[in-house]
């Protein structure tokens, strides 16, 4: 999923009701290096790990792109017509970029850029740029964590070509996630070619990972190996009553025939390195790809005997060469792990993911579908068995709409869905704890192109949905913040969520913006925030909503966008300072 910017101005939101401040909120660190900051997860002690993203002053690597070629010469033209349209005139040539090192500098350079790399990044002939990066907060600070960059000459520091992820910290602060490999800029010559080219390749495509409470980190090996890397992920972790740990994911388990015909055909080490060839299909489905766990005892040895597949929903058919997926998203004490898989209907009829969880080397499903474009997801569990998860229910233009969530019993069977603000509200449950909260983000807007989409907090027992900003104080100049999604519930109710807040905009090389009479620019960013509960909260009378006199703006950060969050690209020249 993506995920766009929409700048808000500094201003009021009302909603115009009656209600008790049930949450004080307390702003959490923020990466300075970067625009947005979220939490991924956080334990009942305070640990979150979390991701940024906006990057400032990625490295832009050019000596080995030919300046002279059509396609750089083209993006820039439109480049530059796309000024011009603005009234406004570019402030630099591809010669400067060439022979002044421009994109160190000038931020419309350096934004040119990394949107012309941006466009060719299946092309292995183009250095690879990622502006995520993986954190690990403290009281004061969300500093860096690296799972697997490194140090390349042609960047003179990080590549900065890495997917880092943490997604999930234990009780007693170890950490998972999972990360890319660094591409490195190798030469090679094509068959009937008396000249090299530049190709950008990488060790893996995504290799799980664990963080010891010391910070040392350790690999968690896939299901099964190759000579290109396999592929896994961890998505949770649980301590476990023995001490031991138990992490879910999703591995690499075979090369199956399509993949290897594929393979066969098209890498034979002639017109590209073979290690090249295999990250291209590796990115266009390459592995089966099953739910996996891994269990470790409490000196962070694995126990392969409990190390495993976890199963999925269909049996392969002998004469069956496609991959097929399955994956884990979360588990809970019990070691009941949740997720989703394919599943076969008919003859040859295979839901693309249904929502369910593991049990005895089985998948077993919990959201009914009787079309071939339905899909559902399982979200999180908690320790009394109840899943949670959404469903997309129709396929339009391209994407799912009418995405409605669920709880279900696992002890009782029971199946039951959550009626979100008002009929087609799309929501996105994210997390549940044991008293039956469930949190998450849901369509707040009717009858507009672009609905706003705010925090919400459901209880099962009283079957009350509320928008978490409803619980906060009135919005003001005093209290700027807007909370977008709730990301994680304590047990004594307590929310790690992500909130907008309007600040001083900045370009890509992290410089504040001016407009053209010299006055800051503000934009809307992502941060994160802890909602605490408060008993003795006093009720609130915001205006209504129709008494706003400033701009009302809202941005949206679904959680799942973090996977593939694209880079943002800042089109317009400002001044800087």
């Amino acid at each position: 999923m993506k995920y766009s910017l929409l700048a808000a101005s500094i201003g009021l939101c009302f909603s115009g009701q009656l209600f008790a401040v049930t949450f004080e909120l307390s702003e959490l660190p923020t990466n300075d290096n970067t625009k947005h900051t979220y939490v991924m997860d956080a334990n009942e002690s305070g640990v979150i790990v979390g991701r940024s993203t906006e990057l400032f002053n990625l490295p832009i690597y050019v000596d080995y792109i030919d300046f002279e070629d059509s396609g750089i010469k083209n993006a820039y033209d439109s480049w530059k017509f796309s000024l011009e349209r603005r009234d406004e005139t570019i402030d630099f040539t591809l010669d400067d970029i060439k022979n002044n090192n421009a994109a160190a500098t000038n931020p419309e350079a350096h934004a040119f850029m990394r949107n012309f790399l941006s466009t060719r990044s299946n092309n292995p002939e183009f250095q690879k740029l990622n502006s995520g990066i993986g954190i690990m907060f403290s009281t004061t600070s969300a500093d860096e964590k690296v799972l697997f960059d490194a140090e390349r000459t042609y960047t003179n520091g990080l590549s900065r070509s890495t997917v880092q992820l943490l997604t999930a910290v234990a009780s007693d602060g170890t950490a998972v996630g999972w990360g890319t490999a660094p591409y490195d800029e190798v030469e090679f010559q094509k068959k009937d070619e008396s000249d090299n080219t530049t190709f950008f390749q990488r060790a893996h495509a995504s290799r799980a990972m664990l963080i010891k409470p010391s910070g040392e980190t350790m690999a968690l090996p896939a299901g099964f190996s190759d000579d290109y890397g396999s592929f896994s992920i961890a998505t949770d972790i649980k301590k476990m009553d023995d001490g031991g740990y138990l992490v879910v994911g999703q591995s690499a388990m075979s090369v199956e025939k399509d993949s290897q015909e594929r393979f066969d055909d098209n890498c034979k080490g002639e017109d590209e390195p073979v290690a090249v060839c295999a990250w291209q299909l590796q990115n266009s489905g390459y592995y089966d790809l099953r739910a996996y766990q891994w269990k470790l005892d409490a000196d962070f040895n694995i126990l392969t005997e409990e190390t495993k597949d976890l199963g999925i929903g269909l049996v392969r058919e002998d004469d069956e060469g496609r991959i097929h997926v399955s994956s884990a998203l979360a588990v809970n004490k019990a070691g009941i792990p949740i997720g989703q898989s394919q599943t076969r209907e008919g003859d040859d009829f295979i839901i693309r993911q249904r929502a369910g969880y593991f049990q005895d080397d089985t998948f077993k499903p919990v959201v009914d579908h009787d079309k071939g474009y339905e899909s559902s997801r399982a979200i999180a569990i908690n320790d009394n068995n109840v899943v949670i998860g959404y469903r997309m229910d129709e396929f339009s233009l391209g994407s799912f709409v009418n995405v409605k969530s669920y709880y279900y019993d696992i002890d009782n069977s029971e199946y039951k869905e959550i009626a979100s603000f008002y009929e087609g509200s799309d929501m996105y449950v994210r997390d549940i704890n044991n008293a039956g909260q469930i949190i998450g983000q849901a369509e707040v807007e009717k009858n507009v192109s672009v609905p706003r989409r705010d925090a919400f907090l459901f209880d099962i027992t009283t079957g009350q949905l509320n928008n978490i900003n409803d619980l906060l104080p009135c919005r003001s100049a005093d209290f700027p913040y807007q909370v977008s999604e709730a990301i994680k519930i304590t047990e004594n109710g307590n929310i790690y969520a992500i909130a907008t807040k309007t600040v001083k905009r900045k370009d890509s090389l992290g410089n504040v913006m001016k407009d053209s009479d010299g006055n800051d620019e503000f934009e809307s960013v992502a941060i994160p925030v802890l909602l605490t509960r408060n008993s003795d909260g006093k009720p609130a009378e915001c205006a209504p909503e129709e008494a706003e006199t400033y701009e009302r703006g809202s941005a949206s950060f679904g959680f799942l966008s973090l996977l593939a969050a694209p880079l943002m690209m800042l089109r317009r020249r400002r001044k800087t300072k």
